[in-house]
């Protein structure tokens, strides 16, 4: 038992240190990816934001260890996503709150969640969740780069 316990431990702590992800959000310059946000028209990818049933559920916490994705704005991260509203851009989504899209996402205030996401600032843009989960919106979407 004195052997299993320490085991135990060790593999919860590696599972939140390595399932975490840093994202440097970046309003100019270059990131390791770009995006392009719309409120219309055509895209590569429409997100629907929604208030029921959605492909993916997030929720927001003041707890930097607790979270799946961490958002900064400076500083080093594990990657950088830039954040543009016109221009090029590696890729482009549209993002609505009514009628279809190819991926939704659903933000909870309580309860259980796809993901956590904490922010080093105050509040956090519907852009800002595309940018944390933008890999996982691509798979959901079949999209292929």
């Amino acid at each position: 038992m004195n052997k299993i316990l320490p085991l135990i431990l060790a593999l919860l702590f590696t599972n939140i240190v390595i399932s975490q992800e840093s994202v440097e959000i970046k309003d100019s310059g270059f990131g390791d990816t770009s995006i392009r946000i719309k409120n219309n028209g055509f895209g590569d990818i429409s997100v629907r934001f929604t208030n029921t049933f959605a492909d993916i559920t997030v929720g927001f916490t003041d707890t930097k260890y607790k979270a799946d994705f961490v958002l900064k704005h400076s500083g080093i991260a594990d990657r950088s996503v830039k954040i543009t509203k016109n221009g090029l851009a590696d890729i482009t989504i549209v993002q609505k709150d009514i009628g279809q899209g190819d991926v939704s996402i659903q933000i909870k205030d309580n309860g259980i969640v796809d993901y956590l996401i904490h922010s080093d600032r105050d509040t956090i843009t519907k852009a800002e969740i595309i940018a944390a989960l933008i890999n996982i919106i691509k798979e959901k979407a079949d999209y292929e780069d």
